[in-house]
Formats: structure tokens, C-alpha cells, sequence
């Protein structure tokens, strides 16, 4: 008697590797592989920050997270060190 599960797994690995090789052959294609680079004001966010506003405000304000915010300003406080060095 043949296991469904072994069926469905053998499935489920020929599937990755479809994904895997359309990917593979995208990228050779020269074609862009997921979401479009969010285009920031990076200037605007650290002078708005420098003028107090919290990461929330920040995030709402230029309608991304707070996450993107905060790496917005760690990238910047990286870049002022190497300068600095």
C-alpha cells in the first residue's frame, strides 16, 4: 500500500524545485525578483527626527513601519561613524 503522506511530500518537493529553477532562470534573464526598493527621503526622516519626532510619528508620516524607520537612522548613525573613523 502506497503512504499518502510520502506522495504528498515527493509533490511538495517537486514543487520547490520548479519555484527554484523559474527563480533561477529570472535571474539569469536579468529580471528583478520581489517587492521595488522603497524610495525614501532619508534626509527629511533624520531632519525630522533631529527635530523630535518619535518613530511612530516618523512611520505614519512617511507611511512605512517602524522598522524601516529605525533602519533609516541606524544606516545613518553607521555611515557617521566610518566617517568619523
Amino acid at each position: 500500500m502506497v503512504n499518502i503522506g510520502a506522495i504528498a511530500e515527493l509533490e511538495r518537493n517537486l514543487i520547490v524545485e520548479r519555484v527554484r529553477a523559474g527563480m533561477r532562470r529570472a535571474r539569469l534573464e536579468g529580471r528583478h525578483i520581489g517587492c521595488k526598493p522603497l524610495e525614501l527621503d532619508r534626509a527629511s526622516i533624520l531632519r525630522d527626527r533631529q527635530r523630535g519626532q518619535s518613530l511612530g510619528q516618523l512611520a505614519k508620516s512617511y507611511r512605512v513601519s517602524r522598522a524601516t524607520i529605525h533602519r533609516v537612522l541606524r544606516e545613518h548613525a553607521a555611515t557617521t561613524l566610518e566617517k568619523s573613523a
